[in-house]
């Protein structure tokens, strides 16, 4: 089935146009994302977002001049957010979650900043996948807690209970690194 058609179905909420779309793209942006990102597990889970967006942009998708363009489109888009919200996640957390709990650490004198963004990249990774997706929602995409709690069909004091625990195993993680 051409592209064309399977926008115009996905648009009126055809689930098996979804469904084939998913098929015919999911695993060649895994593989884009794989190449720019270099690790397998966050490029999927990307993937997975761009997904759920097409799913919930349907109608919007279904104008789109080109599907390959577009995906590929939102992909590298994933890619670029991803980089720039590791960047904030570094300062953020560095500085702002830290400070707010009372915990006086000065993460720039004890960690070298790379190892700080790996320290805080595998504590995310080592992360429930429930969780983790509530986090980089949270503090990556900047979502608020309403809207992940919609989005995941989920409470939202599960939402807060998700991201308590999150900080948590994030600051037991660069204390430990002191």
């Amino acid at each position: 089935m051409e592209d064309k058609e399977l926008q115009r179905r996905l648009g009126r909420g055809d689930e098996k146009a979804f469904a084939d779309i998913y098929d015919r793209y999911a695993g060649k942006c895994v593989i884009f994302i794989d190449s720019l990102v270099k690790d397998e597990t966050v490029a999927k889970d990307l993937a997975h977002d761009i997904f759920i967006k097409i799913w919930t942009r349907r109608e919007i998708v279904s104008k789109a001049e080109s599907l390959d363009a577009y995906i590929f489109r939102m992909a590298r888009n994933a890619v670029l957010d991803l980089f720039h919200s590791r960047a904030i996640a570094r300062r953020y957390l560095a500085s702002e979650t830290l400070r707010q709990d009372g915990i006086a650490v000065d993460a720039d004198a004890k960690i070298d900043e790379d190892e700080l963004q790996l320290l805080i990249y595998r504590s995310v990774e080592a992360m429930p996948p429930q969780r983790r997706r509530v986090f980089r929602m949270s503090r990556y995409y900047g979502i608020p807690n309403i809207k992940i709690a919609e989005e995941l069909g989920i409470d939202i004091r599960t939402v807060e209970n998700h991201l308590t625990a999150a900080l948590r195993s994030l600051r037991m993680a660069l204390q430990s690194a002191r």
